[in-house]
């Protein structure tokens, strides 16, 4: 029996995301560690790459082979970038405590709908410094706007939930352009909403 029952793998949302102000949104640094789980063909781990500068570095991770081989292609002389072939439902081979943003977009509500919730949730705590992030863009539940089913899409509110069952207080919410919502949360169990 497969294992998979949500896969979207190989498509691109570059024309749906403004990567640039989506990456300006984000509490990101120069010589931050940005892990971009889910990376696809990598148009929001170049644009990272610029944020976190020469002493930072990106995580570029996907499952897919293909994906990856695209990203490679473009990086270019960028050596700050690492792409990787990897499940984040599963240990990846990165450090523990090493990561300051741990970015999905468009990731969440396959994870969600494989009920995966689990092992990624265990994952991302292994990776974020104490002070990281965790990132969550997905596509806003609106009838008749790109994206997945509507039945396969989950409400901020949803999300919210989710990830505060799993240890994480939500720190913000907001608008990540018109098809896609943001949010921010924060390893912890304390609720400080800003």
């Amino acid at each position: 029996m497969a294992r998979k029952i949500h896969v979207d793998g190989g498509k691109s949302t570059r024309d749906l995301i403004d990567a640039k102000k989506l990456i300006e949104m984000l509490p990101l640094k120069a010589g931050d560690t940005f892990l971009d789980a889910g990376c696809g063909d990598g148009f929001i781990s170049i644009e990272a790459a610029s944020a976190v500068g020469d002493d930072g570095r990106v995580i570029a991770v996907d499952i897919y082979p293909q994906s990856v081989e695209i990203l490679r292609s473009r990086i270019g002389r960028r050596s700050n970038i690492i792409p990787l072939v990897a499940d984040i439902t599963r240990r990846i081979p990165v450090p523990d405590r090493t990561v300051d943003v741990y970015f999905m977009a468009n990731v969440f509500h396959g994870i969600v709908v494989n009920d995966e919730v689990e092992p990624l949730m265990a994952e991302v705590m292994r990776l974020l410094r104490r002070t990281g992030r965790l990132v969550v863009v997905d596509f806003k539940k609106v009838a008749g706007t790109p994206g997945p089913h509507m039945d396969l899409r989950l409400s901020e509110d949803e999300v919210t939930g989710i990830l505060e069952d799993h240890g994480f207080t939500v720190e913000s919410v907001g608008n990540a352009g018109p098809h896609h919502y943001l949010i921010i949360a924060v390893p912890g169990t304390e609720k400080t909403y800003q």
